[in-house]
């Protein structure tokens, strides 16, 4: 028999409430980091998408050369057909693809132009090849003075860049000023930039509208690349 002084023990409805909501808060907090844990991933996730895809999207935009100011061109700036060169007066290679240019030129006549962009990578002189060229530019005598320091690779000095400069009828004093103060090379500097965007390492490199020439060239090897630039 029960001893009726033993006191029974037992919990009021209330107390088991308490555990039911402190139950419920331990569940809710394990569901929201889960959900929480589960959206940060997602997020992660999305982010690192979104930067790889970001990126190759910068890959894949293509870079072509294009006329800017202060470029000798030769022939009409909107041809169908433009001929980017890139080249170095001290380069051996460059000046003997001249005769495959010159070639080009009579042979399509006024359907193509040429532009030319000046890289000084060959040599320590090369730099102020370039600036003696664009001064020449500066009084319309670029092709001319060109085709000048071609033919005298081998001696080109400053005392060479004047007397060639005379040859041409070149108002010397405005020639002699024009190159002791470099005012031509932001666009020799512009040039390099535009080559490492380009990926251009080496001349002569040539570009036909965008197709990229690179390396051993000659008339008939870019004959056909211009045909169909012209069609």
């Amino acid at each position: 028999m029960p001893n009726p002084d033993q006191k029974i023990s037992y919990k009021s409805p209330k107390f088991y409430f308490v555990y039911f909501i402190i139950f419920s808060i331990i569940i809710l907090l394990i569901f929201s980091f889960k959900i929480v844990g589960y959206y940060w991933d997602y997020w992660s996730i999305i982010r690192n998408m979104d930067k790889y895809y970001k990126g190759r999207q910068t890959e894949l935009v293509q870079v072509y050369p294009q006329i800017n100011q202060g470029d000798p061109v030769k022939g009409a700036p909107d041809a169908k057909v433009i001929i980017y060169e890139y080249s170095d007066f001290f380069c051996s290679a460059c000046k003997d693809r001249q005769a495959d240019l010159t070639a080009l030129e009579k042979y399509f006549g006024n359907k193509i132009s040429f532009v030319f962009k000046g890289l000084p990578l060959d040599h320590p002189e090369s730099n102020n090849a370039m600036l003696a060229a664009y001064c020449a530019a500066d009084q319309n005598k670029f092709w001319e003075y060109k085709d000048l320091l071609f033919n005298n690779q081998a001696l080109l000095n400053e005392q060479m860049y004047r007397e060639l400069a005379t040859q041409l009828g070149l108002n010397l004093d405005q020639f002699n000023q024009c190159y002791s103060q470099k005012k031509y090379q932001p666009i020799i500097t512009n040039n390099l930039a535009d080559a490492l965007g380009l990926q251009i390492n080496s001349t002569p490199t040539l570009y036909i509208n965008r197709q990229k020439i690179e390396g051993f060239f000659d008339f008939t090897s870019i004959k056909g690349t211009v045909e169909q630039g012209l069609r």
